[in-house]
């Protein structure tokens, strides 16, 4: 597991998402590239973080930042459209 620091950083590694395939990983937070919309939000567990989050029905602007708490992570991300980088737990 990381430490905040190294993933405030960015040392923990991250993927640029720009397709509107599953992008599975384990993603702690991402930050929008270009505005994008999330049609799914996977925890560790699968289950839908898109209520939780605040992710439903709403285009995120660039560079707005999200995350997850500590002890949860993304196992999958799916955009209708933009471009996020996503950073490894």
């Amino acid at each position: 597991m990381s430490t905040a620091l190294d993933f405030m950083s960015g040392f923990t590694g991250c993927k640029v998402v720009s397709n509107t395939s599953a992008n599975t990983g384990r993603f702690q937070g991402f930050v929008v590239n270009a505005d994008a919309v999330v049609s799914a939000c996977l925890d560790e567990a699968g289950a839908s973080l898109m209520t939780s989050i605040g992710l439903t029905g709403v285009t995120l602007k660039q560079g707005t930042f999200i995350s997850v708490s500590g002890d949860k992570f993304i196992s999958s991300i799916t955009l209708t459209s933009g471009s996020i980088v996503a950073y490894n737990v």
